[in-house]
């Protein structure tokens, strides 16, 4: 059985939060990386109520330093030094993420407060690989600097465990040569590791926050399981989002169909439809008919697991 990837949307609102949607976050865990992508004010709270540890973060990735993304990032750091956390945390930006944590430090954080936390700034790049799983960024356009994220679990080859329960064999320091599809010979047996062996294929998520349609989002997003985007505002105001340099529901969809996306999910919810979800969600299915991509838009502690 593959192992879950599991996100939960803390935040689903854009510059202005309202009862039913606090400012963006989203949390993504693989295995033993808990990932927090923006941390718009109130995030730690939201994790509470979601009941979520944030002392598990492993990495906090920013897309761009507008307030409603990173607003609560203070208050989060905060948490963790008060906590006593001393496992490293990584955090990853767009050009100038060092100078504006520095900022964050200096304005923030009392004298004697600890942290381990390391910064990297990240344009055009593949980073973080190792043998299951990497990130990618890719720029945005934006008012400011920003970036998308795509997490990538990578297609890996996996003894099917039923099969070898069924042949009774127990662990044996053979099995990985029987992971490699050869045949060996555990207790008398001659058993062929091509017909235990399945492949489990790769898995893509990506994020795309705050941005004009641009081919940075649209080759981040190729081939994702599952599209993530801002969908700030409905097409009749694509005049205004283009002037704040937002997506339209229909942007969100134009993004999704180029890359051959399976899934859609719209975000970073503008307040003038907070009680009205389903005139940007009816647009969206409208542009996507027959496309074969799902769609819909994402509620504060929604989650979804792949």
């Amino acid at each position: 059985m593959a192992e879950r990837i599991k996100i939960t949307f803390l935040g689903t609102g854009s510059a202005i939060p309202t009862a039913r949607r606090s400012h963006t976050a989203i949390y993504l865990q693989y295995k033993a990386e808990n990932i927090l992508i923006d941390c718009g004010e109130g995030t730690q709270r939201q994790f509470r109520k979601a009941k979520l540890n944030p002392c598990k973060v492993t990495k906090i990735l920013i897309t761009h330093w507008h307030g409603d993304h990173v607003l609560g990032l203070s208050g989060f750091l905060q948490t963790l030094a008060l906590n006593g956390m001393t496992k490293k945390v990584e955090l990853y930006g767009p050009e100038g993420t060092k100078e504006k944590v520095r900022e964050f430090f200096d304005t923030f954080m009392r004298p004697g407060w600890k942290m381990n936390l390391e910064v990297f700034e990240v344009g055009e790049e593949k980073f973080l690989e190792n043998d299951e799983f990497y990130f990618e960024s890719k720029l945005a356009k934006h008012s400011v600097e920003a970036v998308s994220y795509s997490f990538v679990v990578k297609e890996k080859s996996r003894l099917d465990r039923d099969k070898l329960a069924k042949l009774k064999i127990g662990n044996s320091p053979l099995m990985g040569k029987l992971a490699q599809g050869k045949i060996v010979t555990i207790d008398g047996k001659k058993i062929d590791g091509k017909k235990l062996v399945y492949t489990e294929p790769k898995r893509k998520v990506t994020v795309v926050l705050d941005t004009l349609v641009c081919p940075g989002a649209v080759s981040n997003a190729k081939d994702a399981d599952l599209l993530i985007c801002e969908s700030s505002y409905s097409i009749e105001e694509a005049e205004t989002a283009l002037d704040h340099m937002h997506l339209t529901s229909k942007d969100a969809c134009t993004i999704a169909k180029k890359a051959k996306v399976k899934d859609l999910v719209l975000t970073h919810i503008s307040q003038r439809y907070d009680v009205i979800p389903k005139k940007i969600l009816s647009e969206a299915e409208e542009v996507l008919k027959g496309s074969g991509i799902g769609v819909r838009v994402a509620e504060d502690f929604d989650e979804i697991v792949l």
